[in-house]
């Protein structure tokens, strides 16, 4: 690993339970947490379903008084950093940080003191971006189904109130074209996020707002200033053992861009298609091949091939603040280049 390079793994695993909030019949989730901390991958994943198997097909309230995801993601947080301090290297304290998910829309993220929950939501508008060069396809009228994330401070702001604040915003926003918005004449992925912000962080305890304007691209925007990502997949093989066999995996490269100012003309911290432009190359090496036939590329582990290619488009993209890879949903890994994503 280049000592430049920040490394941590992440791990998920679902569990099914049943559980009764306050007055509410009780009612059963199909609930994922997805941890990531400096451990080993082996052992973050063998704490984290030590953790959760206990609860696979329980009643919650068996465990609980109230089983809220707060409280479901602090303990799993709790757990972990206590298991993962006394394994591996030195018994030093681990970084840790949890994400809980008890529906498609709705979760929970730990990360140290910080305890934020989280509300999706979806609203269709049509946007073009007036200051693109002549030519380029987004400079066309056209549209996009939004997935919007909001952040907000988990112990200070109720679910209801997050749902009422966003309820107005998203009037605005959905079947709407985004152009004749005031703030939006260039709406760009930066400046819908921005302009979210605004809207919100006087309302609600705002800790960040995240805006997918596809799903494999979107944007960011907290207190620190704006981030961006590209996702990218590619199917590859590699070795199994040393008696020659193979596997391979549909593997996922999430690329992340930070910054605090945005261009002022066109209004982005980069060009999505840049981003995927200057990935291409190092995709033309990696998908439909084995992995072992590469060069430069000795071990084939998420954190390896995070971290290798890191190496390669940090001086193409001086904006790259972190890169993930993932074999799957439940086994990952992410290189921080700069700062923390």
């Amino acid at each position: 690993m280049n000592d430049m390079l920040k490394q941590r793994f992440i791990a998920g695993m679902g569990f099914e339970a049943a559980r009764r909030l306050g007055a509410s019949e009780r009612h059963g989730h199909s609930f994922w947490v997805t941890a990531t901390s400096d451990a080993p991958l082996s052992e973050l994943e063998q704490a984290l379903a030590s953790v959760c198997a206990v609860w696979h097909m329980r009643d919650l309230n068996d465990f609980f008084i109230e089983p809220s995801d707060v409280t479901l993601a602090q303990y799993v947080s709790v757990a972990l950093q206590s298991q993962l301090s006394h394994l591996g290297d030195g018994g030093h304290d681990r970084e840790v940080s949890v994400e809980l998910r008890s529906a498609p829309n709705v979760g929970v993220r730990c990360e140290g003191a910080m305890v934020v929950r989280w509300l999706t939501s979806e609203f269709s508008a049509a946007h073009f971006l007036p200051n693109v060069p002549e030519g380029h396809q987004c400079g066309r009228l056209h549209g996009h189904g939004f997935k919007v994330k909001l952040f907000v401070d988990a112990h200070s702001c109720a679910p209801e109130r997050l749902a009422k604040a966003w309820q107005q915003v998203h009037a605005e926003l959905h079947h709407s074209h985004l152009n004749h918005i005031k703030g939006l004449e260039n709406p760009t992925s930066e400046h819908l996020t921005e302009w979210v912000w605004q809207r919100l962080k006087s309302v609600v305890p705002l800790h960040s707002v995240e805006v997918f304007e596809t799903s494999t691209a979107g944007s960011r925007r907290d207190a620190k200033g704006f981030t961006i990502w590209k996702e990218v997949r590619f199917e590859a093989a590699q070795p199994f053992d040393g008696a020659g066999r193979y596997t391979g995996h549909s593997y996922l490269a999430r690329l992340y861009l930070q910054g605090v100012a945005l261009d002022p003309q066109a209004g982005w911290l980069r060009d999505f298609a840049d981003v995927k432009a200057v990935f291409k190359p190092i995709y033309n090496q990696l998908d439909h091949y084995a992995l072992d036939t590469i060069a430069g590329l000795t071990e084939y582990d998420c954190a390896t091939l995070a971290a290798w290619m890191a190496t390669q488009l940090r001086d193409a993209l001086p904006e790259l603040s972190r890169v993930d890879v993932f074999k799957n949903e439940c086994h990952g890994a992410a290189v921080f280049v700069q700062g923390d994503v």
